[in-house]
């Protein structure tokens, strides 16, 4: 590893020895940087994940980490240098050079760290799972070659190092048969996958499809079986994914306490998950015990309620943005358009107090389920504590209800799984386009589509999309969006990307609900944007110059949307509610 980062380095000085902008030469040093850094890509975003995120290459936008104080993060490294070559930015060559510097700083940081550092081949092997996730989810979507298109290629390279590091794992081929056959089918299945990668390089027209099928999920498997029969150790990391599962990017592969505050109380999930269905569908938890949950969140619409901007407490008057879906809504690290609640139990609790939406408190909510003697049964049957029923316990049993509308059967999912009856050629054309040509799947990101960032998703995409007040305006929306939580101004008009799984279900769509179509919304990105649309807005972070996508193009990116859509066994209601002594539903279309 120190050797790779050693001639990663050798080539970022020859950037720095360059006396005039010259992009030929200048890419071909960035080019042999970056493929050095590639091969050892898997272990620095392992061990270093902020490192890599903020200084060594991360994306070219802004980037807001509430963990680390209130500085905003502008983009550096690579892909800032990548933006600098590749756009011919000639003037540009001073600050090209201090970008340079400051990466070769970083990587000596990183150099002295790892010169020092005990990792276990059980950890090596996790790492290379999750290379292999970072490429199908990232690479193959322009996340950090979005410039030079390289994505394709670079996953050869990054390929390359996991390889060339599995070869070292020989040494336990050589105690056991079964362990040698496994050994040997890796290093197969890494050259057949290479092989495909260096014959197929152009970025638009690479069949991500295809690839995941044949090459990655087999090598996923065959990792895990080679991990298991070496009698490797797993490691106890608290992590999204379940490495020690077959399946890369399936449900079970997600390991949905990781994204809870409550990550160690799951002894009785399931009973709480049962009892949070009850209470995310009873009105008597707002303050006019006619608004439960599923008054915004139907399930027959996809939990949405089909409204451009959702209704208030009172049940007359609009509230100012459009209610997202709850479907696949455990899979993230923020919650609103705003990203101001960090957590699904915050969020909880942020709806319950809003005097826009329930209009209450869990204080008061908890009051009036005390005196229904089946509400205290099921509190006392669902959780340890038989103290009766709190906040905590609230949030915790809507939380869990809610981490059980996980919609990971779609047709789309059957064709990762092996079904390769279950799209047509359209979507399969129409997924391509989206992780390729239109780049919507550098925000969206496969598996789950929405802006949580793989592999670890510690944190959301917020973008400035331009979104107009109404259809065909040149005024920009007045919500200002994330601005309004962090008061950064490189945020102002700046929102959460959200999935977009089941979005067939879920119009209207943004956040103001202007767009009454899928065909709608890709017109719009497809047009550049707010900008691309002649709004005056200087810090959109989409592109604003026309995707170029043809009648058909179009088509087959909505053929795709639609067949990401899966409610099964996910939107039946409960018979019915528990008594409340002296409390009384007054009228509410979700129940």
């Amino acid at each position: 590893m120190l050797e790779e980062m050693s001639k990663c380095k050798e080539h970022l000085y020859l950037i720095l020895n360059e006396k005039s902008f010259s992009q030929s030469r200048l890419k071909k040093h960035y080019i042999n940087a970056r493929k050095h850094y590639k091969h050892i890509e898997f272990i620095v975003e392992y061990i270093s994940p902020k490192e890599a995120k903020y200084y060594v290459n991360g994306p070219l936008v802004p980037k807001f980490d509430p963990d680390m104080g209130s500085n905003v993060f502008y983009p550096n490294g690579f892909q800032k240098i990548e933006e600098i070559i590749y756009e011919g930015e000639v003037n540009q060559l001073q600050l090209l050079k201090k970008i340079t510097s400051d990466l070769i700083d970083q990587l000596n940081l990183l150099n002295d760290y790892y010169s020092n550092i005990a990792i276990n081949d059980g950890q090596l092997l996790e790492m290379m799972q999750l290379q292999l996730f970072r490429i199908a989810t990232m690479s193959f979507n322009g996340y950090d070659a979005t410039i030079s298109l390289d994505g394709i290629k670079e996953s050869e390279w990054s390929l390359e190092g996991v390889n060339k590091t599995f070869n070292f794992f020989d040494i336990y081929a050589e105690s056991e048969p079964s362990v040698m056959l496994l050994f040997h089918r890796n290093v197969a299945l890494f050259k057949s996958a290479r092989k495909q990668l260096s014959a197929h390089t152009d970025f638009n027209s690479f069949d991500r499809l295809g690839f995941i099928v044949k090459y990655i999920n087999p090598l996923n498997e065959s990792l895990v079986k080679f991990h298991n029969a070496a009698h490797l150790p797993w490691s106890a990391r608290k992590q999204a994914l379940n490495l020690n599962k077959n399946s890369l990017f399936s449900r079970e592969n997600f390991n949905l306490q990781y994204f809870s505050i409550y990550y160690d109380d799951t002894l009785y999930n399931a009973k709480q998950a049962a009892l949070g269905k009850l209470l995310f569908f009873d009105p008597r938890l707002s303050g006019g015990n006619n608004m439960s949950c599923a008054t915004c969140h139907n399930p027959e619409k996809g939990f949405t309620d089909g409204r451009i901007t959702t209704v208030t407490a009172g049940l007359i008057n609009d509230n100012v943005r459009n209610t997202p879906s709850l479907l696949d809504v455990a899979f993230q690290k923020a919650f609103f358009y705003d990203g101001r609640a960090y957590q699904l139990e915050q969020q909880i609790f942020d709806v319950v107090h809003n005097e826009n939406e329930m209009h209450s408190t869990l204080d008061e909510a908890a009051s009036k389920l005390n005196r229904s003697l089946e509400y205290r049964m099921l509190f006392d049957n669902a959780f340890e504590d038989k103290s009766g029923i709190t906040v905590y316990k609230i949030q915790k049993a809507i939380s869990e209800y809610e981490k059980t509308l996980v919609t990971f059967n779609s047709p789309f999912d059957k064709y990762i799984q092996g079904d390769l009856t279950s799209l047509s050629k359209e979507a399969i054309d129409g997924y391509n386009l989206f992780a390729g040509k239109a780049l919507c799947g550098s925000c969206h990101f496969f598996p789950v589509f929405n802006g949580a960032v793989p592999p670890f998703y510690n944190d959301s995409e917020f973008e400035v999309l331009g979104v107009p007040a109404s259809p065909g305006s040149k005024e920009i929306d007045t919500d200002k969006g994330r601005f309004n939580v962090i008061g950064i101004k490189e945020f102002m008009y700046a929102f959460k990307t959200p999935t977009v799984r089941n979005s067939a279900l879920t119009a209207p769509y943004m956040h103001n609900g202007i767009y009454n179509t899928l065909e709608e919304v890709v017109d719009f990105y497809h047009k550049g944007g707010g900008a691309g649309m002649g709004i005056a807005i200087e810090n959109q972070t989409l592109p604003f110059n026309s995707l170029d996508l043809s009648t058909y193009e179009k088509k087959a990116i909505v053929s795709f949307l639609q067949a990401l859509t899966d409610t099964v066994g996910v939107i039946s209601r409960p018979e019915r509610l528990p008594e409340i002594k002296e409390v009384i539903i007054k009228m509410d279309d979700s129940y």
